[in-house]
């Protein structure tokens, strides 16, 4: 059950990953040893946290917020985005920032996110595409079931959605939408290993912040994990970077 609640806490985290990837905090953060690692006990209890957080999530949209399902809100490389998909990537990008306990008062901010975040997934599915990177509905179905069979029942399968504030429409969306960019990560995103000195000058960086660090041979693997993550994360934004540089994009609200 647990493996279950991780992939689906996940599965928003991937949605809104360029909702992340573009907060300057957060990478400014990415690189900066926190004097500690997590163990996989410790990473699975975060997670069940996060779940629970979910059920109080406070996602009123108003009308004012949302714009008309057929309006033109955005246009990629020639690809129109309608007022449907805005809608649906603001429900989203208000429930990422809930969830990590920022505010989301200022409506314009909310906006100026989620065109950011519809810009720059599409333009990841479009450079997808353009490799012949695709995700067909049996690969979504496929995941889905091996995702519900994780449950005792369909009510417990039910409730997990409920406590992540998602309709089971809106999980087989953020299901394409992962397994879209494992591909795209494992194909167009190429980065080198984490080597020996980098791990050690992590740790080091460590024991400078606390003097309550285990030993090197203890955590090298965490390390190698958190650094490897960070290696994936700074390659994705700059390709994201690099692709919205080329692209010929028309924002209409």
């Amino acid at each position: 059950m647990k493996k279950t609640v991780q992939l689906l806490v996940g599965l928003i985290l991937t949605t809104t990953l360029l909702v992340a990837c573009g907060n300057q905090a957060t990478e400014e953060q990415a690189d900066e040893p926190t004097g500690e690692t997590e163990s996989s006990a410790e990473s699975e209890a975060k997670t069940e946290d996060a779940a629970e957080a979910t059920a109080g999530l406070d996602l009123d949209v108003t009308e004012a917020e949302t714009y008309e399902e057929d309006k033109v809100v955005l246009e990629v490389n020639g690809e129109e985005i309608s007022g449907k998909a805005y809608n649906t990537a603001y429900v989203d990008t208000k429930r990422y920032l809930l969830q990590n306990n920022q505010d989301v008062s200022d409506s314009d901010m909310l906006k100026q996110q989620t065109i950011q975040t519809l810009q720059s997934n599409t333009l990841v599915r479009q450079d997808a595409e353009s490799m012949g990177i695709k995700v067909t509905e049996e690969d979504v179905a496929t995941a889905l079931e091996e995702t519900k069979s994780q449950f005792e029942t369909e009510e417990a399968y039910q409730q997990a959605l409920e406590q992540l504030a998602y309709t089971e429409t809106g999980f087989k969306a953020s299901l394409q939408t992962q397994l879209l960019q494992q591909q795209y990560l494992e194909e167009a995103i190429d980065v080198e290993e984490v080597t020996d000195a980098e791990v050690e000058e992590y740790y080091n960086q460590m024991k400078e912040q606390s003097d309550d660090i285990p030993a090197l041979e203890d955590v090298r693997d965490q390390i190698v994990t958190q650094l490897e993550q960070s290696k994936v994360q700074q390659a994705f934004q700059q390709k994201v970077t690099a692709l919205t540089e080329e692209a010929d994009i028309n924002e209409n609200i």
